[in-house]
């Protein structure tokens, strides 16, 4: 468990709520992992929810070349297989418990805290050229990974760029789209566009009840480590290309 800041050192010593977002496509996410990750989670945390980003998904596949109908159909595909595994790996830990819960990211898009912050990244990405490069290269590097060896056009990083824009919200505000007083939120590597903005690189500014750390599994044994690591016995898997 690391902190990126000391504020959000002090989001994570308050325990209260931690946003899970869970890629879909990504072998990373087994259900070994998924199962370690979440039974350490309920454990230290008072409120756990995961998010899928379903519909955010078409825009990666539409990126990559896919038709309306056929983007929409691996979409789906996708995202079952992916909560699939979720309820399998929560059910096996013991949980969901009454205060956590699973999400479809467009089940939340109605949330006016949600749309609000939707409106302030789209127009962030039209002045902060920092933001813009930082989503774009990694857009690029998500349809690279998915198999795309073609031009990069700007149309093209723009239609895939929306994926990540849909996401951003819950680093400024996952506090208040899921009514709590402090929010983290995590990755289980480094994540550019998480430290542009934590680290107030970006027009974007993460306030002080917002957080954000790198956790993922400790391959030490247990007794060798301190609290603060993660130990998710069995989890394992390749990081995000």
């Amino acid at each position: 468990m690391e902190p990126f800041t000391d504020t959000s050192h002090s989001v994570w010593e308050q325990r209260e709520h931690v946003v899970v977002g869970v890629s879909p496509g990504n072998s990373y996410f087994s259900v070994p992992l998924l199962t370690g990750l979440l039974g350490w989670l309920c454990e230290e945390f008072a409120h756990v929810d995961v998010v899928i980003p379903d519909l955010a998904l078409e825009h990666t596949f539409l990126a990559l070349g896919y038709d309306e109908r056929r983007a929409a159909k691996k979409t789906r595909g996708e995202i079952n297989a992916l909560r699939n595994r979720i309820v399998r790996a929560w059910e096996s830990s013991g949980g969901p418990r009454e205060t956590d819960g699973l999400h479809r990211m467009s089940g939340l898009a109605s949330n006016e805290i949600y749309r609000e912050r939707l409106a302030e990244c789209e127009q962030a990405l039209g002045k902060d050229d920092a933001l813009w490069e930082t989503c774009a290269k990694m857009s690029r590097d998500v349809l690279a990974a998915r198999g795309y060896d073609g031009p990069f056009t700007t149309e093209r990083i723009e239609r895939a760029m929306r994926y990540l824009t849909a996401e951003l919200p819950f680093f400024l505000a996952s506090a208040g789209i899921f009514g709590v007083e402090s929010s983290l939120n995590f990755y289980h590597q480094p994540l550019p566009l998480a430290e542009l903005i934590f680290a107030d690189k970006s027009v974007l500014q993460a306030p002080p009840w917002q957080g954000y750390a790198t956790i993922r599994p400790d391959p030490r044994g247990p007794g060798e480590s301190d609290t603060d690591h993660l130990r998710a016995p069995g989890a394992g898997g390749e990081a995000v290309g």
